[in-house]
């Protein structure tokens, strides 16, 4: 099985969609960067002359495109802005984020789902140990590291006393790909990790920068040829708070790597009837194309 996820997917637990992200750049992020570069005791005859392009950078953007990754493709002299525009907001969502009854929209909480399933007959000390021998892989467009952290916490506090190594051990075996980076591995995933709900002023935000790609720098991505090799061999494939937006399409090679026996199942909360049929005629299978499934059921239930 192979989860693939949208911004969408992470949104139940406090982190912004696409078009919040958009907003909250624009809104605050002149006043992130100045508290930031502050708190890191910058040189301050420097701190006006980077505000001043932190205030142009979102002028322009309040004006352009709505989307942050065609921006900063159009426009790279404000790359490295616009990413570390992308972390504050990240990190200040892991900061604020909740799950299981706290999490912002419970309805929506697929986490606990997802763990009750992969740890479902476990009942003695050592069925830790089984977690790994789940066969499913995640393909994740998002930055945050929120299902990363959910899933090795969950299994850390179900199994008390384990240890954070042999935990850490059964999670670095589940595969989880970021098309376009991360902002930094967790503690747990490398000695230099940045823990979860890190304060921003205590981060190289400069750093960091070198952990994310745009959109239009996904193809640079390593592990994108293993991405696909995990689609094109999948059973299941579930698309999870995804757009369904073409240039993402494309990165992963669908529907090109779909083939007839596979089931893709997607969620479409938000989108119209229309659009609804767009996807799952882009998905389907037809004599013409080179790929498809034959009944991709993609529903907003």
């Amino acid at each position: 099985t192979v989860f693939i996820l949208g911004a969408g997917a992470s949104c139940p637990y406090g982190f912004p969609s696409g078009s919040e992200l958009r907003e909250q750049i624009i809104s605050v992020y002149v006043s992130d960067f100045e508290a930031y570069l502050n708190a890191r005791a910058r040189v301050k005859v420097l701190i006006p002359q980077e505000l001043s392009k932190a205030k142009e950078f979102t002028d322009k953007f309040r004006k352009s495109t709505k989307s942050i990754d065609l921006f900063l493709a159009l426009n790279p002299e404000f790359k490295e802005t616009g990413k570390r525009a992308i972390i504050f907001r990240i990190l200040r969502a892991e900061k604020q984020s909740h799950f299981r009854e706290q999490s912002k929209h419970k309805d929506q909480d697929w986490y606990t789902l997802l763990f009750e399933c992969m740890t479902k007959g476990f009942v003695k000390k050592d069925d830790y140990s089984r977690f790994c021998e789940n066969d499913v892989s995640f393909i994740t467009f998002n930055y945050d590291r929120s299902l990363e952290h959910f899933l090795y916490d969950s299994l850390l506090n179900s199994f008390v006393g384990i240890g954070g190594d042999k935990i850490a051990e059964q999670l670095n075996r589940i595969k989880v790909i970021h098309v376009f980076g991360k902002v930094a591995p967790l503690e747990w995933q490398d000695r230099n990790g940045v823990e979860y709900r890190q304060e921003i002023n205590s981060v190289n935000a400069d750093e960091l920068i070198k952990n994310l790609r745009t959109i239009y720098e996904g193809m640079e991505n390593p592990e994108l040829k293993e991405a696909k090799d995990l689609i094109g061999k999948a059973k299941s494939i579930y698309f999870l708070g995804f757009g369904y937006a073409k240039e993402n399409l494309d990165v992963l090679g669908i529907p090109e790597i779909l083939s007839t026996g596979q089931l893709v199942y997607g969620t479409a909360l938000g989108l119209t009837e229309r659009k609804i049929q767009e996807v799952r005629s882009v998905l389907q299978y037809n004599s013409g194309s080179k790929g498809g499934v034959a009944n991709p059921r993609i529903d907003k239930s």
